[in-house]
């Protein structure tokens, strides 16, 4: 027979779990805003990295085994551990790069530059899927994750065409703008993501609180 008390305290894990994680997201976009003014999903500043990262962790891992949003199943959370340590490897070499003369930087690490996107789709790809899959975060939100990556791959993929049509024509001006629309994108994709993890841990805590109406 299952313990009460065990029960409750995976509840109060899982609730501190999603509030931890959607703050950590939410926390990230204020550093970001503030200290570079370049709003991003995936990247930023060092610290931006380093709480959107550990945000990653927090939803893979959950708080003492419980609030995983992928059950801490072997693909998912893969995926998002993953993720977090490949998005710290490539702030890493950002520094790295940014801090050299281009012509001094090694190839492996120009290369990585190349990879990086599609990278991060694909981990990323598996982790929303597994999500939406598992059911931990309750219907229809278990796939807002995969539409926030849709919204953010969609973005990508126009700044790529108006890039090379802008690089064919030597007028960088449309790029610019969207880009600015592509940081308006992601900024928006973390706060929505950051804003819901912390409404669907309060709505699990007033679960637990407000007791049942007695007939």
């Amino acid at each position: 027979m299952t313990d009460p008390k065990i029960f409750v305290q995976s509840r109060s894990d899982s609730q501190r779990t999603w509030f931890v994680g959607g703050g950590l997201l939410l926390t990230s976009v204020v550093f970001t805003s503030t200290q570079t003014g370049l709003p991003t999903l995936f990247g930023g500043s060092v610290l931006t990295t380093v709480l959107f990262t550990a945000a990653l962790l927090v939803f893979a891992l959950g708080i003492r085994g419980s609030g995983s949003v992928t059950a801490r199943r072997p693909l998912g959370s893969a995926a998002l551990v993953l993720l977090a340590a490949w998005l710290l490897l490539g702030e890493s070499l950002s520094v790295i790069v940014t801090s050299q003369a281009i012509d001094t930087v090694p190839d492996v690490v120009l290369g990585f530059g190349y990879v990086d996107p599609f990278v991060q789709f694909l981990l990323a790809l598996i982790a929303v899927m597994q999500i939406g899959r598992i059911r931990i975060v309750p219907a229809p939100w278990n796939w807002s994750p995969a539409w926030v990556l849709a919204a953010v791959a969609l973005s990508w993929l126009v700044i790529q065409l108006v890039g090379a049509v802008d690089g064919a024509q030597g007028n960088p001006l449309p790029t610019l703008y969207i880009l600015s629309v592509d940081g308006i994108v992601r900024t928006a994709s973390t706060v929505v993501l950051g804003v819901l993890a912390v409404v669907l841990g309060d709505r699990t805590r007033r679960a637990d609180v407000d007791p049942a109406p007695k007939v």
